[in-house]
């Protein structure tokens, strides 16, 4: 696997971003149990949560390099004379805001198929009459 996993498929689902960020054996481990039962004990609230503050922290580092981005471009006419140290400033800075904003649109879809995943549950496990207790590791 390489350093920094980007997202590059656009309509990637949840299995296929798996596979492309984890190992094989990670990835299919994971699958199983989301497959398996995906139930309030696998996918819990406090798994949403944290997901949710990775979207929010994404979604902050790729509006701020954004906002860098851009105001490298406004000044960029009046430094004309620093051209060359310039355009690789800003092809760095691009470069920045393309993988932060990478990072958090992965988040946001990751946190959404969790969530929908974890909806899917409750709804199936009220259906069979099954009581939500205590989800996460000190489930019994």
């Amino acid at each position: 696997m390489s350093g920094v996993y980007t997202m590059t498929i656009l309509t990637e689902n949840l299995w296929e971003r798996l596979f492309n960020r984890l190992p094989a054996s990670e990835a299919n481990e994971a699958i199983r149990v989301l497959k398996q039962g995906g139930s309030y004990k696998d996918i819990d609230i406090f798994t949403l949560k944290e997901a949710e503050q990775q979207v929010r922290r994404h979604r902050q580092q790729a509006k701020s390099a954004i906002s860098a981005y851009r105001q490298w471009k406004k000044g960029r006419y009046v430094r004309r004379f620093f051209a060359v140290f310039a355009d690789r400033e800003g092809a760095a800075l691009r470069g920045h805001a393309r993988n932060m904003t990478g990072l958090f649109l992965d988040a946001r879809r990751d946190y959404a198929d969790l969530s929908s995943l974890l909806m899917k549950s409750l709804a199936n496990d009220c259906a069979s009459g099954v009581t939500p207790g205590k989800g996460g590791r000190h489930a019994g």
